[in-house]
């Protein structure tokens, strides 16, 4: 995920940072998720609490001695570690990121009885925002027989959703792969629910940026993660945990497709604002740039 951040040089996901060229050892630590509170991990499938713990949580202390910054994704993630005085690097979409092969093939819905793809693409890690998401769908596609869903992650995801009509369960892909995917297939509807839990309050609306570029309108959960960050019903929805509210969205979704089309469109002009040829990204990552070379400096 950290594709789309300024990429200076990574070093793994969540992880360390060397900036390059520097006249001393510049280590920064960049969270992308709430990686150093133990009880957020409470709220993820154990295999996943347990891989991020090994990685980063047990080493909370020696993170935060050892780098020379630390650097977070979020807004709530720069206020929670706020003692130590974290760095805040928003989203930026660049080169791949902003490719959308399946222009060249896409024709504009007409009616309300063309087909209507519907996705929710998360990893494992959202194992209970699956659950919760799957009586929406079902009655979704209930009243709206055009409709078709897709999700990714194989037989376990594909239990969540048994018994519901015309659903695709797609195996799990590694980034590149999944990159190709929205690259080329087209979404209409992207959704991303979120439970309240303290792992969810740190995530960055990365979602915003993968549903956009495969050409849908997305639907989001009320929280740290979106809520300021979409444009409420200019290019997308944010709403509450309201499974009747969700339902009624997304078939007013389905059946408008002129609409579906107006906001897809106001949320890709977004995706070019938070770009390197945005004027106002230029002059974010002059700063950034000048405030990384101010801390390479030989005291």
């Amino acid at each position: 995920m950290y594709n789309y951040f300024p990429p200076f040089l990574p070093v793994d996901k969540n992880l360390t940072w060397r900036y390059p060229n520097s006249s001393h050892a510049l280590v920064i630590y960049f969270m992308d998720d709430d990686l150093l509170d133990w009880k957020a991990l409470l709220d993820v499938p154990l295999p996943y609490a347990f891989r991020l713990w090994r990685k980063a949580t047990s080493k909370r202390k020696w993170i935060l001695s050892s780098c020379s910054e630390l650097w977070v994704s979020t807004p709530y993630l720069a206020q929670k570690y706020s003692a130590s005085k974290p760095s805040l690097i928003r989203p930026i979409a660049s080169g791949p990121l902003l490719e959308r092969s399946w222009l060249d093939s896409f024709h504009p819905t007409s009616t309300s009885a063309d087909p209507v793809r519907i996705c929710y693409h998360g990893t494992w890690s959202h194992r209970d925002d699956m659950k919760w998401l799957a009586p929406v769908i079902a009655e979704v596609q209930l009243r709206c027989p055009n409709s078709i869903f897709e999700a990714i992650g194989g037989d376990r995801v594909a239990r969540i959703f048994r018994d519901i009509p015309r659903v695709s369960i797609l195996q799990t892909m590694s980034w590149p792969d999944y990159l190709k995917h929205t690259q080329t297939v087209r979404q209409d509807i992207g959704l991303a629910p979120l439970r309240d839990t303290l792992f969810n309050r740190g995530r960055a609306p990365i979602k915003f940026f993968d549903y956009a570029r495969a050409g849908a309108v997305g639907i989001y959960s009320a929280g740290p993660a979106f809520s300021e960050f979409v444009s409420h019903e200019v290019d997308g929805y944010v709403l509450h945990n309201d499974p009747e509210l969700w339902v009624n969205t997304i078939v007013n979704l389905v059946n408008s497709p002129h609409l579906r089309q107006q906001m897809a469109d106001a949320a890709w002009l977004k995706v070019l604002d938070n770009s390197p040829t945005s004027p106002n990204v230029q002059q974010y990552l002059s700063d950034l740039n000048e405030a990384l070379m101010r801390l390479t400096k030989t005291p």
